[in-house]
């Protein structure tokens, strides 16, 4: 016959039962603390820059940015524009494909 028997917690496994409840629980609020994703404004290490349309594109301090053509960069509240590399310049390790050859990913059309 089998008997059923309870285990005795001791004080020592409820202690630290008890304190990893209270780590999660101090660990939770820096969740709630972190940092927005909104985009900067100009201010706050932020940049600023506007586009041949006029439209104003908000940057985030270290951030690149690739517009009308040109690598837009904000390091430290200044912009640098550098001008994009080729597509494919001469020596490149990649060649363009022959004509008529499709590249190995394409996009297939399938009729209904």
């Amino acid at each position: 016959m089998t008997t059923s028997t309870t285990r005795k917690v001791t004080g020592f496994k409820y202690a630290a039962t008890i304190l990893g409840a209270f780590a999660v629980l101090a660990v939770a609020p820096a969740t709630a603390f972190a940092a927005d994703n909104e985009p900067t404004t100009g201010g706050g290490g932020g940049c600023t820059h506007t586009d041949s349309n006029g439209d104003t594109i908000p940057m985030d301090d270290g951030q690149d940015v690739f517009v009308d053509g040109k690598i837009v960069s904000c390091r430290g509240g200044k912009i640098t524009i550098t001008t994009a590399p080729k597509k494919n310049p001469a020596g490149s390790v990649r060649p363009s494909l022959p004509g008529g050859k499709l590249p190995v990913l394409a996009q297939v059309q399938l009729q209904p």
